[in-house]
């Protein structure tokens, strides 16, 4: 569903608080509840395979939850990585240093060669790209990640 037909718009600042917000809280949480460390992530043996079965006694209901926050850091580590990254918009390279490799500003502003304004921008950017891209992911890991994007109604 487009937003356009709500009359509504993305807001930029808010959403990409929320994001930052949401590297800086939850994702740290999932990692800890998953048992995975941001270096697991950016393996190339990652597993892209979801989880089958969602029922079982106590011991099966806690691996399942396991699973879902696996599945949760899959997701998100797959959003990141379907981000555009090219030199104009090195959305993906902004995002994995960031929040896999966990590079400070400074350091990834160096890395994409921008200054630190246009830098502000990217990074804004990059955060709306994930959390448009992590609509799809969620959707194919059957994960419960909350709603990123802040919408507002379009000025006339």
């Amino acid at each position: 569903m487009e937003n356009t037909d709500l009359g509504l718009d993305i807001n930029q600042k808010e959403t990409a608080n929320r994001v930052r917000i949401f590297f800086k809280y939850t994702f740290p949480n999932y990692l800890i509840k998953a048992g995975f460390h941001r270096t697991d992530l950016s393996s190339p043996q990652l597993d892209l395979t979801g989880v089958a079965s969602r029922s079982g006694n106590g011991v099966e209901n806690k691996m399942m939850k396991i699973l879902d926050m696996q599945n949760r850091c899959k997701a998100i580590y797959q959003a990141i990585d379907h981000c555009s990254d090219s030199p104009s918009q090195p959305f993906k390279t902004i995002l994995k240093a960031l929040y896999i490799d966990e590079l400070k500003d400074w350091q990834v502003a160096n890395k994409v060669k921008y200054s630190d304004s246009r830098y502000s921008d990217l990074k804004r950017y990059a955060l709306c790209q994930f959390a448009d891209s992590i609509e799809t992911w969620k959707i194919k890991y059957d994960v419960d990640i909350p709603e990123l994007n802040i919408y507002e109604y379009k000025k006339a």
